[in-house]
């Protein structure tokens, strides 16, 4: 025979996964099938763009898992999602430092490679150097996808900010 107070732990442990489960959508079908044609279509593109910014075939990582929305899907083809709020920005912001021989030799020393996510905990909103770290020679990028579109440069000066310093 179950004791009260064993019913109410139960049922408390109950309505906690329940609850955790709405708290962390899960990424459907639609979405899979977004990333992955966006991956395939348009990905390549703007990895060309940054590697040809930064001037060396720098490895760029994506945490694709991260940067996909639930409910999103139908946006992810939307030049603004991926492209204006994170991948343009960086190859501008890398082509600006490597506009002359002193930020291609600095890029060439030193950026071993690039990694873009998505935490929706410490992603700023709008203070995008708050959302870049150079560490270890890994840019670290955790921006949100298609946020305030309009704030490209902010985003590109961001980028040549954390790069100058730390190159």
């Amino acid at each position: 025979m179950m004791s009260r107070r064993h019913l109410l732990e139960a049922t408390a442990l109950v309505l906690l996964s329940a609850s955790a489960a709405w708290a962390e959508p899960t990424v459907g079908l639609a979405e899979r099938r977004a990333i992955a044609a966006y991956r395939q279509d348009r990905y390549p593109a703007y990895e060309k763009a940054i590697q040809d910014a930064a001037g060396v075939p720098v490895p760029v990582e994506v945490a694709w898992d991260q940067l996909t929305i639930p409910g999103d899907a139908k946006y992810y083809a939307d030049e603004g999602y991926f492209g204006k709020t994170i991948f343009e920005p960086i190859a501008a912001g890398l082509k600006e430092v490597g506009k002359d021989k002193m930020g291609r030799d600095a890029l060439a020393q030193k950026l071993k490679a690039i990694r873009i996510r998505f935490d929706e905990k410490t992603a700023p909103a709008s203070n995008y150097p708050n959302g870049l770290t150079f560490e270890g020679g890994t840019l670290d990028v955790n921006w949100r996808p298609f946020s305030n579109v309009a704030d490209y440069k902010d985003r590109v000066d961001a980028v040549v900010k954390v790069l100058e310093k730390n190159l």
